[in-house]
């Protein structure tokens, strides 16, 4: 009896062996995984944030009697609630109080990745989102 008793319990510490080799190659790829997906799904969050800002943004610029600053006001104020840091706001044209009816407005929304990214912006620095909206002026 004690010889199957030292057999059961060598290939017992022989898997416990080959359980941490298995862990010690698949924990980086799972870290990998894991963090990747955390940074894809910050950069769509920017990329959201900045496309309801030139939503904003453009619905207030095309409305009657409407200025750019209270554009810009209103786009910023989207990015500031989602805190988008270091964003810029451009319309074209420049003055859209003075754009007669019917003329195409554009709105560019425009953010770096490196400051808003909560992981890896070193990694991205280079990045910069941009968002393009253009309706009509009523």
């Amino acid at each position: 009896m004690t010889a199957k008793r030292k057999t059961f319990v060598k290939r017992s510490q022989e898997r416990e062996g080959a359980a941490l080799v298995e862990f010690a190659v698949c924990l980086p790829l799972l870290l990998i995984l894991i963090l990747g997906s955390m940074e894809a799904t910050s950069a769509i969050f920017v990329r959201q944030a900045l496309t309801t800002s030139a939503y904003e943004g453009i619905r207030e610029a095309i409305r009657i009697r409407s200025t750019t600053a209270g554009a810009t006001n209103r786009a910023q104020a989207v990015l500031s609630a989602r805190q988008i840091r270091n964003s810029t706001i451009r319309f074209t044209p420049a003055d859209v109080q003075s754009a007669p009816r019917g003329t195409s407005i554009v709105v560019e929304v425009s953010a770096p990745y490196k400051v808003n990214s909560p992981f890896f912006g070193n990694v991205i620095a280079d990045r910069v989102t941009t968002v393009r909206s253009v309706m009509v002026k009523e």
